[in-house]
């Protein structure tokens, strides 16, 4: 059974300076409001438990706290937004100044969802906006909702934040199934390539990865990451 995400009343603007994710932003704000919305309609079979696959040069991240876990790129960096000192985490992950500042008061908005947050740090210099690369993951109670309701609701949800969506369908994940939606976003000069995973578990909540970039031809990446992601 699928929850749908964030009161839509409430958009939060994140803004990072210096290509820290600008856009954490109205895709994670969207999935709140559509785990929060609920729709009718038979429910998918729910991702239970399973063992974690981690690829090569992968690490896992996340745990019982999170709701949640996956499995990132070595390379990348994670903060664990359930720890009351996420911030000494952020401050190691490489940000300063500014942009590490703004990177606090923006994921404090999800420190109460106790979200998964990870980026790649070397994706800013390949970056023309100087964008980061990023993810953040999630678990909300789920309200009772097909993937297809979900689906239906996610494509005008996106269309009100000016986003195209270029696929939108349930795949399988560990011994359940997913919904995954694609989607593109101009902001700030740039196009957000964004991939969102929403994950339903046997414990009646619904865990949404949003992962983020500006540039092209992540989606296998991404498809990889969202293929370990298992509630928990």
């Amino acid at each position: 059974m699928f929850s749908l995400a964030h009161p839509p009343a409430r958009r939060a603007r994140v803004g990072y300076a210096r290509g820290v994710p600008r856009v954490l932003a109205s895709a994670t704000c969207l999935a709140l409001a559509l785990l929060l919305t609920g729709c009718g309609g038979d429910a998918p079979p729910v991702s239970r438990p399973s063992s974690l696959p981690i690829p090569d040069g992968f690490t896992r991240v996340g745990g019982l706290s999170n709701g949640l876990v996956m499995a990132i790129p070595s390379a990348w960096r994670s903060v664990d937004l359930s720890k009351t000192d996420f911030e000494a985490e952020l401050a190691a992950s490489g940000l300063s100044g500014t942009a590490l500042e703004q990177a606090k008061t923006s994921l404090r908005a999800l420190q109460k969802n106790k979200a998964l947050y990870a980026m790649d740090p070397a994706s800013q210099a390949e970056s023309p906006g100087k964008f980061v690369t990023n993810l953040n993951g999630f678990c909300q109670p789920s309200v009772g909702a097909s993937a297809d309701a979900l689906i239906d609701l996610a494509k005008q949800q996106l269309a009100s934040i000016k986003a195209t969506v270029s696929e939108a369908t349930s795949v399988p994940l560990g011994n359940g199934t997913a919904v995954r939606i694609r989607y593109t976003l101009p902001m700030a000069g740039t196009v957000i390539h964004g991939t969102q995973f929403y994950a339903p578990s046997d414990k009646g909540r619904t865990c949404v990865v949003t992962l983020s970039t500006d540039l092209t031809g992540k989606e296998a990446l991404f498809n990889q990451i969202g293929s370990t992601i298992r509630p928990v």
